[in-house]
C-alpha cells in the first residue's frame, strides 16, 4: 500500500514540477487528499480538487489538465492489460481458436504501441487551432519531453503491478482455488471493469464485490473468500489512505480559513 501511494506521489510530483515546486510531502498530501475526497464524489471528480487544494502556483483548468496526464497514463496500462484477459477468456472458453487468439494479441499489441504513440506526442494537441481564452491552458501538454511521459507510463506501470501483486496475495490469503493463470486473468478483468463503470462510494464497493463474482464464479463457487479479498484490497488502497488524506485536508481548512 504504501508503495503503491509513493509512486503515486512520485508521478504527480513529475508532473507538477514542470509549473510549481513542490516537495514530497505537499505531493503526498494532494495525493492521498484527493483519495479521500474521491470517496465521497462520483466518477473521481475528488480526486482533482484534492491534489489541486494543495498547490499554490498552479491555476485549476492547469492544475486538472495536468491530473489527467497521469490519469490517462494509468488507463492505458489497465486498459490493455484488461484487453489481454479478454482474449483470454474468449480462447478459454474455445470461443475462438489458438490462430485466432493470436492475431488478436497482434491486433491488441499494435493498438496499444499506437495508443502510447499518441499519449508521447499529446504535445499536438497545444498545436491545433482553439479560441483565445483555450490555447492558453492546452499549453501544458507541451511542457513535457517524451522522455518525461515514459517515467510517468513506467511508474503506472509499476503501480498496475502492485495491485496484480496484491489482489493475488488476497486470494492466496483467502484461499480462492483458482490456478495463477485463472486468477491473474480474474483480477485484470475485475480492475479493468472496475475502471471504466461510473463509480461513486457505495456503487463501487458493490460493483467491486459483483465483477469480482462475475469473473472467479467461471472457475470457483466459493463466494465469501471472493468478496473479502475485493474488499480487502478496496480498505487497503482506499479507505485506509483516504482516512489520511481526510486528515491533511482538515489541516488545510484550518491554515486556510
Amino acid at each position: 500500500m504504501l508503495l503503491n501511494w509513493l509512486l503515486e506521489t512520485l508521478k504527480w510530483r513529475l508532473l507538477v514540477q514542470k509549473n510549481e515546486n513542490i516537495t514530497y510531502l505537499e505531493a503526498f498530501q494532494g495525493v492521498l487528499s484527493g483519495v479521500a475526497l474521491n470517496m465521497i464524489t462520483p466518477n473521481q471528480l475528488g480526486d482533482f480538487v484534492g491534489r489541486l487544494i494543495h498547490l499554490k502556483k498552479l491555476d485549476k483548468i492547469r492544475g486538472t489538465l495536468i491530473t489527467v496526464i497521469g490519469h490517462t497514463a494509468q488507463v492505458i496500462m489497465t486498459a490493455a492489460f484488461g484487453l489481454c484477459s479478454l482474449i483470454w477468456f474468449l480462447f478459454y472458453n474455445q470461443n475462438i481458436t489458438e490462430q485466432q487468439s493470436n492475431t488478436a494479441y497482434l491486433v491488441l499489441l499494435a493498438l496499444v504501441m499506437l495508443t502510447i504513440i499518441a499519449y508521447l506526442n499529446m504535445a499536438w494537441l497545444a498545436r491545433l487551432n482553439y479560441t483565445a481564452k483555450i490555447k492558453p491552458y492546452l499549453n501544458v501538454f507541451k511542457l513535457y519531453k517524451r522522455s518525461e511521459l515514459v517515467q510517468i507510463l513506467m511508474v503506472s506501470f509499476l503501480r498496475y503491478i502492485i495491485f496484480l501483486v496484491q489482489y493475488y496475495c488476497l486470494l492466496l490469503l483467502f484461499n480462492v482455488d483458482v490456478t495463477f493463470a485463472q486468477g491473474m486473468a480474474c483480477i485484470i478483468a475485475t480492475l479493468c471493469a472496475q475502471s471504466f463503470v461510473p463509480s461513486f462510494i457505495l456503487v463501487e464497493v458493490g460493483m467491486r464485490g459483483a465483477s469480482a463474482l462475475w469473473f472467479f464464479g467461471m472457475f470457483t463457487a466459493v463466494v465469501t473468500p471472493v468478496l473479502l479479498t475485493a474488499y480487502s484490497l478496496w480498505i487497503i488502497n482506499l479507505m485506509i489512505p483516504g482516512l489520511v488524506g481526510l486528515v491533511f485536508i482538515l489541516r488545510w481548512r484550518q491554515v486556510n480559513k
